[in-house]
């Protein structure tokens, strides 16, 4: 269809057996007088639906269909290195934390027993045994509440508190930078196919499948018909600092979309380093639990040796 192609044409082009039965039918639907962009998301993947839905509303169909194909696109990469950077560290710790329950439920005792056969003091042992299990159970809780956290932030109708008191407490926080690398695509998006400002936030206040962007894009949108700039529009505590240093640069410059770019690719190496820092922090948290667990291990395996050499 960018090159040129009508609809009808491009069905037939793309026809095989695999999709011949949706294909007509759809062709049967526009021969019925149906609108095409009344039935036609209900024909895609459910990552674009949600956003199409949206875009259908503000913009032509090719021109609705191709800003969905970039910013799902866009979106599927930024969780993919997201995933990749943050699955590491989390299952490290994960397993960290299982064999420490598991050393000082099933292998401590049978150690322990073993020096009180030999009449050995193990007061501090027993000490140590239960600082380990208070210091596992009490991760277990902090994980399971910061679980609950996350699921009641996850909803829909908490899903703006969250962000809100993210802002507030912990403004160069991962989750920040996430939501806003992702209305900046959205942004920048409109803006490659020369979509005006206001018409480009009400595109995307439209999305309420991404409240955090309709929010956004509203908060900023409700400020332009106030009256107030742009760049006064804009200055709201709720962005990623370093994007509005970005945007208020950009509304000045002849290349707003080459600067927006340059956001992307800043903001893709932060998070590149942000990941790295919690996978150090976490591998030397790890070995250094692994490294106390060996050193116990040692010391309780050796004393019987040491008994003996003193016979």
């Amino acid at each position: 269809m960018a090159n040129g192609f009508t609809l009808q044409d491009t069905l037939h082009l793309l026809e095989s057996p695999a999709n011949q039965m949706v294909f007509q039918e759809i062709e049967t639907r526009l021969q019925n007088g149906e609108e095409l962009t009344s039935f036609f998301p209900d024909y895609c993947p459910k990552a674009y639906r949600m956003y199409l839905e949206g875009f259908l509303k503000c913009l032509s169909f090719s021109e609705a269909l191709s800003l969905c194909l970039e910013v799902v696109n866009g979106e599927q990469q930024q969780r993919q290195e997201y995933r990749k950077g943050l699955f590491y560290p989390c299952m490290m710790f994960l397993c960290t934390l299982a064999g420490v329950i598991l050393f000082n439920e099933f292998c401590f005792p049978p150690l322990l027993s073993m020096m009180k056969g030999f009449h050995l003091e193990s007061t501090h042992y027993d000490l140590l045994r239960v600082g380990f299990r208070l210091l596992s159970g009490s991760v277990i809780l902090v994980l399971l509440l910061a679980s609950a956290v996350l699921l009641f932030f996850r909803q829909t109708s908490h899903r703006i508190q969250g962000y809100l008191l993210c802002a507030k407490y912990a403004p160069n926080s991962i989750y920040i930078q996430y939501e806003s690398t992702d209305f900046i695509r959205f942004f920048l998006q409109c803006v490659r196919m020369h979509v005006p400002t206001r018409e480009s936030l009400r595109i995307l206040a439209s999305i309420e499948q991404k409240p955090v962007i309709c929010f956004l894009a509203r908060t900023i949108e409700t400020a332009l018909v106030n009256g107030d700039s742009f760049e006064e529009a804009l200055d709201v505590p709720w962005l990623d600092p370093s994007l509005l240093r970005f945007l208020k640069i950009a509304l000045y410059s002849s290349e707003m979309e080459s600067i927006l770019e340059r956001y992307l690719e800043m903001a893709r190496q932060r998070s590149i380093r942000q990941c790295k820092r919690i996978t150090k922090s976490v591998q030397i948290l790890s070995y250094a639990c692994i490294g106390v667990i060996l050193i116990l291990v040692y010391e309780v395996l050796m004393l019987p040796l040491q008994i003996l050499t003193q016979l």
